[in-house]
């Protein structure tokens, strides 16, 4: 995901994505102009516009605290998690490996519940403290965030996976059954079937002119896509386990000279080898990546005159992979990068392989058709 670094709290990384943004004044609207009007009347339009931008921001704080429980605990039990992103639909804390148990799966899934669970009796008790008739607009924020977070709770509890409910029900039968895939399979697919509910629901709401039945489909339709792409993203890590980065990378590397041209590169290399990026040397030392996106950018006029190292992405650690590493922990790197494969180098900085979501996938179909096993290309 795209977005903005914003700080660490214990270590965790907190990102905003973009959408954050356009959901912020979207919720920010509505309660200025919908909620708070309806249920607190007699503030001003001043008023009321502070209020709905507060706790717009509360909210997300509120979604910030149950993911950081999650990850908290999450990293207690060593299932690590180094970044949250908060984005459209609430927050996400990217685990860098699955739960290894059902009782580790099961203690992440309710460590967020049971943070919005103690906000909104936080939220409960500063509204009933707080004296209404010396503050009533805060006694009205306060209010609505312990609601929310009850709804947070309970739309969380839903026993549809990655929803928190759907990890608890996973847990459990993963326990019951002792298969983690099946386990998720079956919390998937009651994932699916809620999200399918929920564009329904949402439509119907829709077509009687109720606008916040679009909400309710875009919810179901990010849910089920999420149910099933986390069904994927497990069938993958387990397919992929046991694999390190140089059992599956390509080891014959066609490289290009920093001093070529681009029309030279276009002619000689593009063409023939069909790749959608190449890695730069210069001498015997890798200095960059040209990717095919890179070379467009470039005014073809000038492509007679315009070398790849004036345009290339020059490396840096984080643009390239280890033998070493694992398989698993390497697809979403793949899946981000503009270039689409990542040079593998030994600690020397010698170019031993490169790799590619096609190497992945190849990996992957071939283990498949092994029964799972474990092999060395």
């Amino acid at each position: 995901m795209s977005g903005i670094r914003l700080f660490k709290i214990l270590g965790i990384r907190i990102t905003i994505d973009y959408t954050w943004f356009l959901v912020f004044v979207l919720f920010a609207w509505s309660l200025a102009q919908g909620y708070f009007p309806y249920n607190h009347p007699g503030f001003g339009r001043g008023a009321y516009i502070v209020m709905g931008a507060l706790s717009s921001l509360l909210l997300f704080v509120c979604v910030l605290v149950h993911e950081i429980a999650h990850s908290y605990v999450s990293n207690l039990l060593g299932v690590g998690v180094k970044e949250i992103t908060l984005f459209i639909f609430g927050g996400v804390a990217k685990l860098s490996k699955e739960p290894t148990s059902p009782g580790v799966e099961f203690k992440i899934a309710v460590a967020g519940p049971l943070a919005s669970a103690a906000l909104a009796v936080l939220f409960k008790a500063a509204s009933m403290v707080i004296n209404a008739g010396e503050y009533p607009a805060i006694v009205a924020v306060t209010g609505y965030l312990a609601m929310v977070n009850v709804a947070l709770l309970i739309f969380n509890m839903i026993p549809g996976f990655p929803l928190d409910g759907g990890r608890v029900l996973r847990a459990v039968w993963w326990a019951k059954t002792g298969n983690m895939e099946t386990a998720t399979r079956v919390a998937s697919a009651i994932g699916k079937g809620f999200a399918m509910f929920l564009i329904v629901v949402g439509v119907i709401q829709a077509l009687s002119g109720n606008a916040f039945g679009l909400w309710s489909v875009f919810i179901g339709v990010f849910l089920r896509q999420a149910a099933q792409g986390s069904y994927q993203q497990l069938v993958m890590r387990h397919a992929l386990e046991g694999l390190k980065v140089r059992d599956i990378m390509t080891k014959e590397v066609v490289t290009v000279d920093a001093k070529l041209t681009i029309e030279e590169l276009v002619e000689h290399y593009f063409f023939k080898y069909r790749f959608m990026s190449f890695p730069v040397t210069t001498g015997s030392e890798t200095v960059g990546i040209i990717t095919l996106n890179t070379v467009r950018g470039v005014d073809k006029n000038l492509w007679a005159r315009t070398t790849v190292s004036e345009v290339m992405l020059r490396l840096t650690p984080v643009d390239t992979l280890a033998p070493g590493e694992a398989a698993t922990d390497v697809f979403e790197k793949l899946q981000s990068s503009e270039a689409g494969r990542f040079p593998v180098m030994e600690a020397t900085g010698a170019l031993v392989g490169m790799l590619s979501t096609r190497d992945i996938m190849r990996a992957m179909e071939l283990k498949s058709r092994l029964g799972n096993r474990t092999f060395l290309p």
